[in-house]
């Protein structure tokens, strides 16, 4: 080997390097092309590296950015202070984009039917104490007394609980509609269509609060005399479907008597609810026996007859709809009023009756003895104030006109029905220019 090498230079210069002529310009030369190429791969590699680095930069902003906006849109970042005031300011947003007249539908709760066998005393206490038992109702029926020949086709719909308000009409057997009433936000109106007329009302506050369930003693008691005296519960302040929704005069005129009735079947269906049919006798010009049919959930009387000494139905009420806590429309207890004209407009006009509950329109001067004629159930009291007629009515009748003969007037007073016979009702007359007014009962 070493032989070899030692001959390498001499053959090389015989050959390769034979021709070349290499001094020290070229030499700096070949020196300088080295130099260059280092730096230029020293550059390239610095160049590679930025590149990279700037490509892992850009990445990095764009997942950054990302990340920050999905974060905010699904309040990742927040505290629960800023959470809170993102949601309430997505509500608010949310409900200004809802309809202004949208409202969330109140849905009472479901009324369960009961199908346990009761007692009389049971059922007896739900009949006088049915508005502890349903919060809303809406329903029809046809009614029917002996002393009018056709009948009346009441439709009802009322609120106990949520937005308290009720709406009543009724209609004669010929079509034509009688009378309804309105009430809510303590407001009553009460519309005459024969005359065009409505009445409008304020309910005194706290008169509609709900006292406490009555026991049959409470209820029924009799007075000093040995007549018969009854409580009655708290009900909305109109009058219509009182017949079926607040029977409480009814169960009082019937039902008070637990010997003279008896339960004639535990379970009956009648309009999709489960009633108790009662029956009993009565004593009465025109009839002597009755039969009842009581929701047994909620007490409300859903039917109703009475018959003569033949079996034959005198009185009735017969229902085609009822329905027991289901969503109401609260803006049916608001009365459309165009056409109408106002009762308070008109009594400058004439003489002017108002009936009804008048508590509230009794003058300071008079209120004393307005409440000890309350006292007096069996008699009539009458009281003047300013040429105005304050009229207390006795148990069983009520106003039917007055008659004016020069300064003297004629107060007549007409018989209730049977199932208002317990009841005292209340008359203003304004505008009869009398001085004195004689009472006859018709």
């Amino acid at each position: 080997m070493e032989n070899k090498l030692e001959n390498l230079k001499e053959k090389m210069d015989d050959t390769i390097l034979r021709d070349v002529y290499f001094d020290d310009k070229q030499y700096q030369k070949v020196l300088n092309s080295i130099k260059k190429s280092k730096f230029q791969k020293q550059v390239s590699t610095l160049k590679n590296k930025f590149n990279s680095l700037l490509s892992i930069s850009v990445v990095s902003i764009m997942f950054l950015g990302i990340t920050y906006f999905v974060g905010t849109q699904l309040n990742l970042f927040n505290g629960p202070e800023a959470q809170q005031a993102n949601e309430q300011k997505e509500n608010k947003q949310e409900s200004l984009n809802k309809p202004l007249n949208q409202k969330t539908a109140y849905i009472p709760p479901k009324q369960e039917e009961k199908y346990d066998e009761m007692t009389k005393e049971e059922i007896l206490t739900k009949m006088i104490n049915t508005v502890d038992y349903f919060e809303t109702a809406r329903g029809e029926y046809k009614i029917h007394y002996s002393f009018n020949p056709g009948y009346e086709i009441v439709e009802y719909a009322i609120s106990l609980k949520h937005e308290p308000g009720g709406y009543g009409k009724r209609t004669l057997d010929t079509g034509e509609i009688s009378s309804q009433e309105f009430y809510k936000d303590g407001i009553l109106w009460s519309l005459n269509e024969s005359s065009k007329t409505y009445m409008e009302s304020r309910v005194l506050e706290g008169s509609q609060q709900r006292g406490t369930t009555l026991t049959l003693d409470q209820a029924f008691s009799t007075a000093f005399d040995g007549k018969p005296l009854t409580n009655h519960r708290e009900r909305p302040p109109f009058g219509t479907a009182n017949e079926t929704l607040f029977p409480y005069e009814i169960a009082s005129n019937y039902t008070r008597d637990l010997s003279k009735w008896e339960i004639e079947k535990q379970n009956e269906e009648l309009l999709g609810h489960n009633t108790l049919v009662i029956k009993g006798t009565k004593n009465h010009r025109d009839f002597q026996s009755f039969r009842f049919w009581v929701d047994k959930d909620t007490g409300i009387l859903v039917k109703y007859e009475t018959y003569n000494a033949n079996g034959d139905i005198v009185d009735y009420l017969h229902p085609t709809k009822l329905e027991v806590n289901v969503p109401i429309d609260s803006k049916k207890f608001t009365p459309n009023l165009e056409g109408y004209k106002n009762n308070n407009m008109l009594r400058q006009e004439g003489p002017m009756m108002t009936t009804g509950n008048i508590d509230e329109l009794i003058p300071e001067e008079l209120k004393g003895q307005w409440e000890e004629a309350k006292k007096k159930t069996n008699e009539t009291t009458v009281l003047e104030l300013n040429g105005n007629w304050y009229i207390y009515v006795k148990k069983g009748y009520l106003v039917n006109y007055i008659e004016v003969n020069g300064k003297e007037g004629t107060l007549y007073l007409a018989k209730t029905s049977a199932q208002k016979s317990q009841h005292n009702f209340h008359a203003i007359a304004e505008g009869y220019k009398v001085d004195s007014l004689k009472i006859v009962y018709e």
